[in-house]
């Protein structure tokens, strides 16, 4: 078993300067061999900074490098699919940030390209390694709350000016909905288990974007009978971002951010809540860690790797269930 990887960093963005080459510089298990970036200017600039050996626009020069075992994909999402597609007929694993591509039809070419050459592709879902989603995770498959039957979940933030692209459907392939209402997706489906979503109902709604959706509100009904709502906005008007996750069983409830479990315990209410002993930016950044350790791990075989391309393919599925959903404005079952 090979001691570190070599990892290729595709896209030197703001949340590639700012999350991931801090974190992958302090990993003694990565060796950043590489950056790729339209912008050769940008991609020497940030590798002087981070001390990367190499700063270059050619991604195929990069993926004819032995010493690259992997890359990590931080474009915009039009480009995640060529990239990744190369990087695997390369014979290189690879991360990339969600969503994994801009349609269930690129998703699934790249599914089919790993699946062919036998190689890791994991798709970035921070959430499932933030501490409050774990310990969710973990008071439900211990049943403190009893069979579940309803969670209502969602994240309202506001849209980020330094990602415009992100509201142009050619190259997002969606608004809101792909960009915060899958990651909502995402730690539901990892979270419980309820089975087949049956179907869903849908509605999105254009305040402030124009070509994709600022506004998402959909409810998926699960093959057991469980149900979920998602919420995901760029435009609702709040003081403060809102993360949250309030799940409702037989037995009391649980809640996301903060974490805490409430049950009814003969005729009193206990609530049961950990203290919190980092702040909302130092989860965040551990999240991020937390994963990259993860998928270093899971290319060097030590342990099975999560949030799949196969998981991706799920979830894109559904996604694009729900925008047909609100399109014709009805209910649309999943096959």
């Amino acid at each position: 078993m090979p001691s570190s990887i070599g990892v290729a960093l595709i896209g030197a963005g703001n949340i590639a300067q700012s999350i991931h080459l801090p974190l992958l510089q302090k990993m003694p298990e990565v060796r950043l061999e590489a950056i790729v970036d339209r912008q050769v200017s940008k991609a020497r600039l940030v590798a002087d900074k981070h001390k990367v050996p190499l700063a270059t626009k050619s991604l195929d020069d990069v993926l004819r490098m032995p010493s690259v075992d992997a890359v990590i994909v931080t474009t915009s999402t039009d480009a995640h699919a060529e990239i990744a597609l190369a990087a695997i007929h390369a014979g290189k694993h690879v991360f990339i940030e969600r969503p994994a591509a801009r349609s269930l039809a690129e998703t699934q070419q790249i599914k089919a390209a790993a699946d062919e050459a036998g190689l890791q592709v994991m798709v970035g879902m921070n959430h499932r390694f933030r501490p409050d989603v774990a310990h969710m995770k973990n008071a439900v498959d211990r049943g403190e709350i009893g069979d579940i039957f309803y969670v209502k979940a969602g994240w309202v933030k506001q849209r980020s000016t330094d990602a415009r692209w992100m509201a142009n459907a050619d190259k997002s392939g969606g608004g809101v909905l792909v960009d915060l209402g899958m990651s909502v997706l995402d730690m539901i489906l990892h979270i419980f288990n309820f089975g087949r979503v049956h179907s869903v109902v849908a509605n999105t709604y254009h305040q402030e974007t124009r070509t994709v959706e600022d506004i998402a509100i959909a409810m998926l009904t699960f093959e057991n009978g469980s149900v979920a709502t998602i919420e995901a906005s760029w435009s609702l008007i709040r003081a403060e971002d809102l993360y949250y996750c309030n799940v409702f069983g037989k037995k009391g409830s649980a809640y996301i951010n903060p974490f805490k479990v409430v049950k009814k315990v003969d005729s009193t209410v206990q609530v049961v809540q950990p203290e919190a002993t980092k702040s909302q930016l130092a989860v965040y950044k551990k999240s991020y860690e937390t994963e990259f350790r993860h998928f270093v791990s899971g290319v060097r075989g030590i342990i099975p790797m999560i949030s799949t391309i196969d998981e991706a393919v799920e979830r894109m599925k559904i996604i694009e269930a729900m925008y047909a959903s609100a399109e014709l404005k009805r209910e649309i079952v999943i096959p």
